[in-house]
């Protein structure tokens, strides 16, 4: 059999940031069959495959596969999933369990139980066809700077998490799956969702951010400020915000500094993945307003006890030099005097 003859019949190269779910769903829906029988007939699998994320858990013969179907690179294919993010946001990928900068989806069978994937309601409604973004499951990316409006995390009428797979799951009597922006449980259509205009609370974090947005949207090319190793600093102090230490008031201080509402910290500890958009939007700018100028904002938190040098380095390896020698001043007084 020719490589021609192997393709689907509806076999469209994945969008610009498009996650590899979402490309699915459209193959699928470009058929006129609903996911679960496509995926059974084409692939030999069917519900099944929506047991796991598939954005972050992409089994290596699901990638053959594609690749044989639609005529995508296995490049291509992997870069639709959440593991091109390895070396840029984090060093190491894991497949399962917590995986920082990732919103988790917390799956039960088929169901997300954590609202782990976000969308810009502009975006969606700009678009020739709709498709959800990969930089949609990063947990710092609250915002969309090209329509300057906020993101959202649920449907907005029914309050459910976003889940385009499941438009037709268990719904036997329906034929058409309908559009991948309608909500899953209620129906109502995403791009309709109300615009919400971001709160910026200071203008040394909101242009210390920006560029890390811009990354992930794939504007204005690479900075090599914003490295692995920066992202790494950024999460440490995301961490330390909604992290119970005795005696740090490290959200505080700084909230104070800029104008920014305080965050109440969970009974018990939950990763800064696992906070809601809005409080993630404030803390990210708490961090984002140290990293503005780090050796003067750190020392100075440091100074009015907001941190203690053993909580800047907790739990973190490898630490990037800069940071290294930050801290280090933070542990040696006459170091910090003379600063």
């Amino acid at each position: 059999m020719t490589g021609n003859q192997q393709l689907w019949l509806y076999h469209p190269k994945p969008l610009t940031d498009e996650l590899l779910s979402s490309w699915l769903v459209r193959i699928a829906h470009g058929h006129g069959m609903k996911l679960q029988t496509f995926c059974r007939v084409a692939l030999g699998k069917g519900q099944e495959i929506w047991f796991r994320d598939i954005d972050r858990q992409v089994p290596e013969w699901f990638v053959r596969a594609l690749s044989e179907h639609t005529g995508a690179g296995v490049r291509q294919i992997r870069r639709a999933s959440l593991l091109d993010y390895k070396g840029v946001l984090y060093r190491h990928y894991r497949w399962s369990g917590h995986q920082y900068w990732l919103l988790p989806l917390n799956m039960v069978d088929t169901s997300f139980q954590h609202h782990g994937l976000q969308y810009c309601p502009q975006c969606l409604a700009e678009d020739k066809e709709p498709y959800f973004r990969k930089r949609w499951r990063v947990a710092f990316y609250t915002m969309c700077t090209k329509h300057q409006c906020m993101v959202h995390d649920r449907c907005t009428e029914c309050g459910a998490p976003v889940a385009f797979h499941r438009r037709e799951m268990g719904k036997f009597s329906r034929l058409d799956a309908g559009i991948i922006t309608q909500c899953h449980a209620c129906d109502f259509d995403l791009r309709k969702t109300k615009v919400v205009e971001p709160i910026i609370y200071d203008e040394s974090a909101g242009l210390k951010w920006l560029p890390a947005l811009h990354m992930l949207e794939g504007v204005g090319g690479v900075d090599a400020r914003y490295n692995v190793g920066f992202f790494a600093v950024l999460h440490q102090l995301c961490k330390i915000m909604v992290t119970h230490y005795p005696h740090e008031h490290l959200q505080q201080y700084v909230g104070g500094k800029i104008g920014a509402p305080p965050i109440v910290l969970r009974p018990k500890h939950e990763s800064f993945e696992h906070y809601s958009l809005e409080e993630r939007h404030v803390v990210i700018q708490l961090a984002m307003w140290l990293l503005a100028d780090p050796e003067q904002r750190i020392m100075d938190a440091w100074r009015n006890k907001a941190v203690r040098y053993n909580v800047l380095k907790k739990d973190f390896q490898p630490r990037p030099q800069w940071y290294r020698d930050i801290a280090e001043r933070c542990a040696n007084w006459r170091k910090a005097r003379t600063f």
